[in-house]
């Protein structure tokens, strides 16, 4: 009997390591192929903007979300001018006809403010915890309105995204650049 358990129990202990290793390797390399997941988005800040939003807090991401191409980017362009922080331009996924403006809320101040500068624009909430604001262009883009509201009353602090710091806080006036002397 103790010949048998010997002779038995060397090829039963490599059969179960040749298992963990193969287990070990499945294991390794589906986890090395596998998508890394997006990052999560950054939960927006209560910012005090004095009882009024104005576009400098507004962060803003512009998508074209129809055929035509480079309307993104000018609307971008226009929105910058405006005082708005542009976030990205991009291409949608997404195909519409007409402008959407999508944020947290339909009736958060920030989509107002950023749907009051578009002709026929559609407001849309889908919960995003960051409240950065998507403008999606679609074919039947109708324009900017002729005089916009820069401003909306608020009570109390906004939920807003974190600027980056290069845009919080720039130097009053350059700073000079150490000379060798």
């Amino acid at each position: 009997m103790r010949q048998f358990i010997r002779v038995v129990k060397t090829p039963l202990t490599l059969l179960a390591l040749t298992a963990l290793v193969a287990f070990g390797g499945f294991w390794g390399y589906k986890n090395a192929t596998a998508e890394i997941p997006p990052r999560p988005a950054e939960p927006c800040v209560m910012t005090d903007v004095g009882g009024v939003l104005t576009p400098k807090y507004v962060t803003v991401r512009t998508l074209n979300a129809g055929l035509n191409g480079g309307l993104a980017k000018r609307a971008s362009t226009t929105l910058r001018s405006r005082g708005f922080f542009i976030l990205k331009v991009n291409n949608s996924d997404q195909r519409m006809a007409q402008t959407v403006v999508v944020g947290n809320s339909k009736d958060d101040p920030e989509v107002k403010l950023v749907a009051g500068f578009f002709k026929n624009a559609k407001r849309v909430g889908d919960g995003r915890v960051d409240h950065v604001v998507d403008v999606l262009l679609g074919d039947d883009f109708a324009g900017y309105q002729e005089n916009p509201k820069t401003k909306i009353a608020v009570k109390g602090d906004v939920c807003l995204p974190a600027l980056p710091s290069s845009q919080t806080s720039a130097p009053a006036s350059p700073t000079p650049s150490p000379t060798n002397s």
